[in-house]
Parts: C-alpha cells; structure tokens; sequence
C-alpha cells in the first residue's frame, strides 16, 4: 500500500498492512534550513525529499481556501517591532501585530484587533463581508505535489470561542468580556456561526476528504464548564454536515487535557489529533486510551522524545506502549512537531520500528 491508501484505509477502518507515520517536519526543516543546520546529508534537499528518505508520510501541504472582501481592504507592513496587519472597513479600522521569533521562522500575535466593545461591531462586520471559495487550481497542485505520500487535508478557521481566545481578544480579555459583557460576547459568538456557514458550506462541496478543527485545545484556556457550552455545539452541528457530506473530521488537541478526559468519547470528530501525552502533557497513554476508545489518534508521541533527554531504546519503548494500545486506530506522530533541536535519525528509527510492527 501508498501512504495515501494507509491513510484513506485507517479512516475508513479498514485493512492495513503497516501502521502511518506522519512526524511532521516543517518547522525541523524550515528553522534548520534558515540558520545552515541541517545535517550534511540534507543541506541540498527539499523537505519532501527528506520525508521520502525517511519513509514517512507527509499530512498538511497547503490550504486550498481563498478568502476575500467586497467592502473591506487587509494590508499590513514591517515595522521594527513586528508586522502590522491593518483590516479597514466602512464603520473603522482594526489592527494587529505579530513580532518574529526563532529568526523568523515562527511568530507570535503581540497586538489583538479587538480591545474593547467598541471594536465588535468593526469585526462583525468584516466577517460579514468575507468570501470563502475553494480553490480547485491550489487543490490539484497539493494532490499532484503530494502524490502517495498523503491525502489533501488542512485546517480552517477556528470554531467561535478558540478565534476569541487565539486570533481576535486574548485568552485573558476573553474571559473578562465572558464575565462582564457575557450578552455581547454571546451575539458575537453566535454573528461568527453565522458567518461561518458560508465556509462549511464551500468545505461540504470540497473534494477534500478529511478536514481538520485546528482548535488547539487545551483544558486550561478551555475547561470543561466553557468547553461544553461554547464548543461541543458547534462541533455537533458542524461536524454533522461534513459527515453528511462524506468527509471525515479531526480535531487539533495539543495542550493540557486532564480534566477535559470525561469530554473526549463524547465528541463528534473521527479522531483527535495532537494530544500529547506525558512527561510533555498532562495525561498517560492508558488515561488517553481510556477516554477516547476506539478513536482515531494522530500523533502521541511526544516532542521531549526526539530530544537528546531521551534515548532512543526510550522512544522505542514508548513507540510500541502507544502502537498495542491504539493501533490500527493510530496515525503515528509527533505531539505535535518535533523541534529544531530534535535528532531527525530518531524519525527513521520510528520508521523501523512501524514497518516490523504487525498491525
């Protein structure tokens, strides 16, 4: 079998003849490529080249969504503090900021577009204005640069309190607006679901089989009281239209889980990606398993064991305790990248062990 059938087969619970290993390399690549520290093997290679040497699968090549505005303009510029992103409409305007780290090849939001009450109406009404479509040319050239080393999948936005917490207010503002203006929160909570069904109607008619909810969940931002009345009903009604559709669903998880174990079996998506056990999170494999039965896992093997703290008869041991408790109901991974510092010849000791394992 090609990657691409493994991974098609292990939504669709059928046969396989080897388990998938997906350990994501970007962020490795991309930071190591950057700063000239790629191992000498590597220095001239793409990043898919390095997947192919590795024998691993490749998950996220590309978003094939285009996103645009009728009434509304976007621009940002470099400043020296960070890159500042402008969203202009008729009724005012909002602004962000993101400031660079790891020498730019990640960032991080310093500034939200919203700060105050006033500020909703601004964002309610550039959602309002948004157009989703899907990019049939972008779709195509992902399958062909994929080929059989995986399937078109992505994410897209965020379900309606994770884009308050992660992309428009802050973790923090969020929950003082929830508690002091929790009415005006709620409307534009509810205007975002609005809004939103123009995207899932455009991810239903996709071609695309498998979508993500890249929601990164973790129970300390969302604990099981906001958890339960913010996003499971979104994720009910949401993910029942892509069912509908023939599309199957995973969910991003990669933060603290405990107290939101008793939630996991109970939510609608075919599988959780990311959740990332101890000693990086908060959870066993056996309390993982537990909680979530007979779905999907993608990932679960933690970032910590790609580092030099841990050797590799450790990974190897922790590899096989994940593959007999969840396999084949199992995308083996990465919870959830490994890191720039990371010893890439563990992924292809990972690579080893799965194709000698028998599923």
């Amino acid at each position: 079998m090609t990657h691409r059938e493994r991974i098609l087969r292990t939504f669709r619970r059928e046969p396989l003849d080897r388990i998938v290993w997906q350990p994501r390399l970007e962020h490795w690549y991309n930071y190591n490529r950057k700063f000239d520290t790629l191992p000498e093997k590597y220095r001239e290679a793409e990043l898919f080249e390095i997947y192919d040497d590795l024998g691993c699968s490749v998950r996220y090549a590309g978003r094939p969504l285009r996103f645009s505005y009728e009434k509304c303009n976007i621009r940002s510029e470099e400043r020296p503090e960070g890159r500042v992103t402008f969203y202009e409409t008729p009724i005012g305007t909002l602004t962000e900021m993101y400031r660079s780290g790891e020498g730019g090849t990640s960032s991080y939001r310093s500034k939200f577009p919203i700060e105050t009450l006033e500020d909703i109406p601004v964002m309610e009404y550039l959602l309002s204005d948004e157009q989703v479509e899907f990019d049939e040319e972008a779709f195509e050239a992902i399958e062909q640069r994929l080929g059989d080393r995986g399937v078109c999948q992505f994410y897209f936005p965020r379900s309606g309190l994770k884009r308050l917490i992660i992309n428009f207010i802050g973790f923090e503002n969020t929950i003082y607006l929830l508690h002091d203006h929790a009415e005006r929160v709620e409307q534009l909570l509810a205007h975002i679901e609005r809004c939103d069904d123009k995207l899932f109607e455009v991810l239903c008619e996709s071609p695309v089989e498998i979508l993500n909810f890249g929601d990164n969940i973790d129970a300390n931002l969302t604990p099981p009281p906001l958890f339960e009345r913010y996003l499971m009903p979104h994720y009910e009604r949401r993910c029942e239209e892509l069912r509908r559709a023939g599309k199957f669903t995973h969910i991003h998880m990669d933060g603290h889980l405990k107290t939101l174990l008793p939630l996991l079996g109970k939510l609608p998506h075919d599988g959780i990606e990311a959740a990332t056990p101890l000693p990086q999170g908060d959870v066993t494999l056996e309390e993982l398993k537990e909680a979530v039965g007979d779905k999907l896992i993608l990932d679960g093997l933690t970032c910590l064991h790609f580092m030099p703290t841990y050797s590799y008869q450790e990974l190897a041991e922790f590899t096989v305790r994940l593959l007999d408790l969840f396999a084949p109901n199992v995308i083996l991974g990465i919870s959830d990248e490994i890191s720039p510092p990371g010893d890439i010849e563990k992924v292809r000791m990972v690579t080893d062990l799965v194709e000698s394992y028998a599923v």
